[in-house]
């Protein structure tokens, strides 16, 4: 405490001495007194153990402030969070000997990190002979509008790669003289001669079509070609599908009855129980975004999944207002919902294998969307009569003749085998969930191929994307 040293002679009475005259206030506490009370209990003195740690090592704070900034690149995370009490006291706790640094340490780390990637991208780009691109515009919520470039090549070592090359502020309008100069410019700094550069997909805005027109017809972009967004293209036949009547009178009357209980506690909880006692799964209604129909398909699902109950609390007085009780679809509505919902299920999954990122889904487009169209989407005398003329002729050519071009340079039969394999094996295993199953089935559909088609048509268009011409 004063800190002094005593040597130690098997005694401790040099240390004792020193409390009595230094520290007397110490030894008062630490002795029984036979005045004091004995339901006061003797104060003991207490050790503490002192755990000297080394200083940490220059190294390791370059470790800890390099792991930072990956955190907040790998998560988005805003550069002040380093500057948050909650950050700091966690830092502390984790690292005592380390000194949370300052916001523009953080950043300058990033941007090192960002330029030794780019390195690395740009032998990577120098060792591929094609390269794809994909892009977009887009506004965020601050009304700032944005331009993403990304590339896709296959490398020597037969590898798929994606690479976001610049997300940046489009600051000027966003025009397709002011988009293809862009492109040019992102195209300059990452070093892609026109002879590498093989199609720009895009959606099917007016501006962006007219971009990859201009970019097709520009010696300085060699062959490229512009290729619109099978995806997309599909999104806006269905969102265009899902408007007809009496459609959209169904998906409105399903907002409408989502919407009861998502602002009726009192309905929310009787849905609760009511799912307990008739025994079906405890889920949550969906409310749907009017511009994403992945979203209806769910909202619709849900409430087939639920409509035992839902039915079960309108038609209970206690807990909805009559006024509320017309709320409930009718028995049409059900049989056009379920309708719906038989529909759009296949192309949930089609859309899913034409946005995954692991696998190039070009050379399997075209013989799925043909799949869909002759296979799912054909009229049949047995089809209810609520059943949906979801797409016109045109509108499902449209859908996919768009990628034709490039599709018949690509065979997808190796890749529609093992999709095949991959299902059978799955039918062959323990059972899967519904959905899964769902999935697997779907996935079969589109990916079918018969021997016999019914004209002479079929089979030579369903050939000529199917022969192998990279041999």
């Amino acid at each position: 405490m004063s800190g002094q040293i005593f040597s130690y002679h098997s005694s401790t009475t040099n240390m004792n001495n020193h409390l009595k005259h230094a520290h007397p206030l110490y030894v008062d506490r630490a002795t029984p007194s036979t005045s004091t009370s004995s339901s006061q209990p003797p104060l003991k003195l207490s050790q503490t153990t002192l755990v000297l740690k080394p200083p940490l090592s220059d190294k390791r704070k370059r470790d800890i402030t390099d792991k930072i900034a990956d955190f907040v690149a790998l998560d988005m995370r805003p550069v002040n969070i380093v500057e948050g009490e909650g950050f700091k006291q966690m830092m502390k706790f984790i690292e005592p000997g380390y000194t949370v640094p300052k916001r523009d340490t953080v950043m300058h780390a990033i941007k090192n990190k960002y330029n030794t990637t780019k390195q690395v991208l740009l032998e990577k780009l120098k060792a591929c002979t094609a390269v794809s691109f994909t892009t977009d515009t887009w506004t965020s919520n601050q009304m700032d509008g944005y331009m993403t470039v990304t590339a896709h090549f296959i490398s020597q070592e037969w590898q798929l790669h994606s690479f976001v090359l610049e997300t940046k502020v489009l600051e000027v309008s966003h025009t397709a003289a002011n988009i293809a100069e862009r492109l040019g410019e992102v195209m300059e700094e990452f070093g892609i001669p026109p002879e590498k550069r093989v199609a720009v997909v895009h959606d099917n805005a007016a501006n962006m079509v007219l971009c990859a027109q201009q970019l097709s017809q520009n010696p300085s972009w060699g062959n490229v070609q512009g290729i619109r967004c099978a995806g997309h293209t599909l999104q806006l036949c269905i969102n265009a599908a899902v408007k007809l009547d009496p459609i959209c009178r169904v998906i409105a009357a399903a907002r409408r009855l989502q919407g009861h209980f998502k602002k009726s506690a009192k309905a929310t909880s009787a849905l609760t129980l009511k799912q307990k006692q008739q025994n079906v799964a405890e889920h949550k209604l969906i409310q749907d975004v009017s511009t994403r129909w992945n979203s209806t398909y769910l909202m619709l699902e849900r409430l087939l999944e639920q409509r035992c109950p839902v039915t079960a609390v309108l038609s209970e007085p206690g807990t909805t207002h009559r006024s509320d009780r017309d709320l409930d679809l009718t028995t049409a509505q059900w049989r056009i919902a379920e309708d719906i919902v038989s529909v759009l299920r296949p192309m949930i999954t089609l859309t899913e294998l034409l946005s995954q990122d692991v696998n190039a889904s070009l050379s399997a487009t075209l013989p799925m969307l043909i799949n869909m169209k002759r296979r799912h989407l054909l009229s049949r005398d047995d089809d209810s009569t609520t059943s949906l003329s979801f797409l016109d002729a045109e509108k499902r050519d449209d859908a996919y003749a768009t990628v034709s071009d490039l599709a018949e340079s690509l065979s997808p039969a190796e890749e529609a085998t093992a999709q095949r394999e991959d299902s059978s094996g799955a039918e062959e295993s323990e059972p899967a969930p519904k959905r899964q199953r769902e999935k697997q089935q779907d996935i079969s559909m589109l990916m079918a191929f018969d021997e016999d088609q019914e004209t002479e048509d079929h089979k030579k268009e369903m050939k000529t994307y199917l022969e192998d011409r990279t041999k």
